[in-house]
């Protein structure tokens, strides 16, 4: 009991010195006493539990920072492959230790929770907002298309046009801009190669959370076999990417400004896996929500905004375009 007392008492000292939380001075503490007495003091210490912001994630561990602390850390868990880059996720340490320099743990790992304001995230810079035309050289769309009623509402006057930051599309600091990773992990999923892809995304959320296209593209490897899963990646790159975009928003984000795609992508993808779990109230909003964004729809939302206004479940959408891919196979003319 004697030990537990000055245990606390040393961590309540730090407490008062650096106005820390209990739980971040305690990590320190602890910390700090395994290095003064070797690693089998720290690993015999009970559990701590710190919040983190998660970075990658690898089969059995996460690179994660912890929050109050400076750097990054590998810890090893069984339950890494329960979260997701971007998330926030309590740990439950039990050990810690460096090693070659590298800043290691290993635990638990609870709550993995969707919260952009709390990892400390300086929002991506939005550019533009000058007011255009948003009817002006395209095709307008015309009755009984059912997208043209709601098209002439969102283009019937000027709107302030803005584009997000390179960033977003992959163009990180200390890369080449020929190198894009999101690019080439697309190109490496497309010709097969999901774990070429897989790695390269994961790399580039590692150097920067804000890599918006990076989530939209782990959602997009994850879609077709675990929705459930997808759905986190999309959630999150489009929470960080609505930090950049100010409260109560009503500009238009175009298509044709490459760095506005990310965005545009993950909205995309929620909303398909939300209309693919069933839930088309929700799904309905996302996709009226990614047409008043981007009105002249280069992503082709509309068809999937009007299913699922009429009520049509994904199931029946599929079906509807294995049989007309059926009927153009039997009849190609």
């Amino acid at each position: 009991m004697t030990a537990h007392r000055d245990l606390k008492r040393i961590i309540r000292a730090r407490q008062q010195k650096t106005s820390e939380s209990y739980t971040t001075a305690r990590a320190h503490v602890l910390r700090d006493r395994a290095a003064l007495l070797g690693p089998s003091a720290h690993a015999s210490a009970e559990p701590v539990r710190a919040d983190a912001a998660v970075l990658k994630v690898n089969r059995q561990s996460a690179r994660v920072r912890i929050l109050g602390e400076n750097g990054e850390v590998t810890f090893r868990s069984r339950d890494a492959w329960n979260v997701v880059p971007g998330q926030l996720a309590t740990l439950v340490i039990e050990k810690r230790w460096t090693w070659r320099d590298d800043a290691y743990a290993s635990g638990r790992i609870e709550r993995p929770r969707i919260a952009v304001d709390e990892l400390g995230l300086a929002p991506l810079p939005l550019e533009g907002g000058e007011l255009e035309n948003l009817q002006f050289g395209v095709e307008p769309y015309r009755a009984p298309d059912p997208y043209a009623r709601l098209w002439r509402k969102l283009t019937a006057k000027p709107r302030a046009c803005f584009e997000m930051d390179a960033i977003a599309w992959g163009d990180l600091p200390g890369i080449d801009p020929e190198e894009n990773p999101t690019c080439e992990a697309a190109e490496r999923a497309a010709a097969g190669d999901r774990e070429g892809a897989w790695e390269l995304l994961m790399e580039a959320l590692c150097r920067d959370l804000r890599c918006i296209d990076a989530h939209a593209h782990l959602g997009n490897l994850e879609f077709d076999h675990r929705p459930q899963r997808a759905i986190l990646h999309y959630e999150v790159g489009m929470r960080i990417a609505e930090l950049s975009l100010p409260p109560m928003f009503d500009g238009v984000l175009r298509w044709g400004q490459i760095y506005n795609r990310p965005f545009l992508r993950c909205l995309h993808g929620y909303g398909l896996c939300l209309w693919r779990l069933g839930r088309l109230p929700e799904a309905e909003l996302v996709f009226e929500r990614i047409l008043a964004l981007n009105p002249n729809d280069e992503q082709g939302v509309r068809f999937c905004w009007h299913d699922v206004c009429r009520g049509r479940s994904w199931d029946e959408m599929q079906a509807g375009e294995e049989a007309a891919r059926d009927a153009l196979a039997s009849n190609p003319q």
